[in-house]
């Protein structure tokens, strides 16, 4: 009896013991005692980029004035007092009055309306004598002083350039007053507002213009003191050739003062040594007054030429030029 009580037990445990360990299996896992936090995903850092943009390539400068060598001593030289020029031919073909020409290769030919020197260069020495002269129109047309520039610093450094026979003078700004203004519309005139280019007296005319505009001639011819200066030199040397440079309508166009007077075959010696056109008369718009005219006039072969721009100098062709107008010269009897 006792033995059959104690299986009883033993049986009753069992059993209770192996549905305790199914109750416990059945059980879902206990819950987290704290919830999982959400770890959020770093933000890439932006570092501003600082854009360089290329550095500049251009630069916007003034054209220089002209490079000055020492003055010439004015006690070595007697400069005729400016006067008005007649046209008469019995006043332009009279003997030269002095002797222009120092010798140091710098000297003053006369003073603007604002008391600039108007400086010339002088290289050779022959009796044959070629007249340069550049900027009567300064403002945009400024690359000509430039340009006559150049050639004093060529014919300086290269005086064999110069031929036997031959004298130069070069005048780089004829209108200091209007280069000091530099590249604007109003550097084409003098401090007098003077078209220096129609103050001239073969053809000289009142009503004046440049391009479509009305442009002031100036009193009456030679009312500036530019012009008296250079004309007086001109009528005093009397030279084989002169050259007025201006830009830029690319293009030799000759003196011709009531007939020609040797400038078209001065423009064709110019024409074809450099390669500007140089056939054609000038006929863009109506001019009076000007150099080129007035020294054909004294029998004087002279040419505007017009360069190409009015940024370069066109250095090359118009060395070519002077060293063909110097042979042409040396040719003529």
């Amino acid at each position: 009896m006792t033995i059959c009580i104690k299986r009883f037990l033993v049986l009753i445990i069992l059993t209770f013991a192996a549905a305790c360990q199914q109750t416990l299996v059945a059980l879902p896992p206990a819950p987290p005692t704290q919830a999982p936090r959400l770890q959020p995903t770093p933000r890439p850092t932006l570092t501003p980029q600082t854009i360089d943009l290329p550095a500049a390539t251009w630069t916007l400068t003034l054209p220089p004035a002209p490079t000055l060598l020492p003055t010439f001593d004015l006690s070595q030289v007697t400069l005729p007092a400016p006067a008005m020029l007649e046209d008469a031919p019995e006043a332009v073909l009279a003997p030269p009055a002095v002797t222009l020409i120092p010798a140091d290769n710098t000297f003053v030919v006369g003073q603007s309306v604002q008391g600039r020197d108007i400086l010339a260069w002088r290289f050779g020495g022959g009796e044959k004598i070629v007249l340069v002269v550049g900027g009567i129109h300064a403002g945009f047309e400024a690359n000509t002083v430039m340009l006559v520039n150049e050639l004093v610093n060529h014919f300086s450094a290269t005086p064999a350039d110069v031929l036997p026979g031959i004298t130069l003078i070069l005048i780089p700004a004829a209108n200091p007053d209007g280069l000091m203004l530099g590249r604007e519309s109003g550097g084409r005139f003098n401090a007098n507002d003077v078209d220096l280019n129609r103050n001239w007296g073969c053809e000289w005319s009142a009503t004046a213009y440049w391009q479509d505009k009305r442009v002031n001639p100036g009193g009456v011819a030679f009312s500036e003191p530019e012009t008296r200066a250079i004309g007086q030199l001109i009528r005093d040397l009397r030279p084989g050739a002169a050259i007025f440079y201006h830009a830029a309508a690319r293009g030799v166009f000759a003196g011709n003062c009531v007939g020609d007077h040797g400038s078209a075959a001065l423009a064709a010696v110019i024409g074809e040594a450099s390669g500007y056109p140089y056939s054609e008369a000038w006929s863009a718009y109506p001019v009076s007054g000007t150099a080129a005219t007035w020294a054909d006039g004294l029998g004087v072969p002279a040419v505007d030429l017009e360069l190409s721009g009015t940024r370069e100098t066109e250095f090359v062709p118009n060395l070519r030029a002077l060293m063909a107008v110097q042979a042409w010269l040396l040719d003529v009897s």
